[in-house]
């Protein structure tokens, strides 16, 4: 005997139709729990992290400073830090204007875990040409003394500040 759907009277329909709809109604109400919880610990975390007091930085670590010489033009940081960089720029690159903002807010809460020098590519060419440096900006990392190969373009803040927790574990 072959059951045909279409033939069904539609009161013998209706427990199946019923089914199809619970079953539906509460898989998504299971989906829409775990979006809830998972939002929830979002916020969690934002409110964590503003309830933290930032970190203290000794002033010496805060500012950028001109070193006197065009390789490198500045020095920033603290220079006894496990993690340093060389961040190779231009003056006419807006992506390198934008990573110096960021830099700036990183360095005030911490410029004490890291050490920076600012290479201009137009006055630095040995430096440029022993990294290769085909963009701007352009990071090397040195990681407790070992250098890394070189990070092409604009890092955000977020980017930065997981990098910098992670390798100093100071945060």
């Amino acid at each position: 005997m072959k059951v045909i759907w279409k033939q069904q009277p539609l009161f013998e329909k209706v427990p199946l139709l019923l089914v199809l709809l619970i079953v539906a109604f509460i898989g998504y109400n299971i989906y829409i729990n775990i979006k809830i919880k998972n939002a929830e610990n979002e916020l969690s975390k934002i409110e964590q992290a503003a309830i933290k007091s930032p970190r203290k930085v000794p002033a010496e670590f805060v500012k950028k400073i001109e070193s006197g010489t065009k390789c490198p033009s500045i020095k920033a940081g603290n220079s006894n830090a496990l993690l340093k960089f060389k961040l190779f720029e231009s003056e006419t690159c807006p992506y390198c204007i934008a990573q110096n903002k960021v830099l700036d807010e990183i360095f005030l809460e911490y410029g004490d875990l890291f050490y920076g020098e600012w290479y201009q590519v137009v006055d630095c060419p040995q430096e440029s040409s022993q990294y290769n440096i085909v963009g701007v900006p352009t990071f090397v990392f040195t990681v407790k003394g070992v250098e890394k190969n070189p990070a092409y373009g604009f890092l955000d803040e977020q980017q930065l500040t997981s990098y910098i927790c992670g390798v100093t574990e100071g945060c």
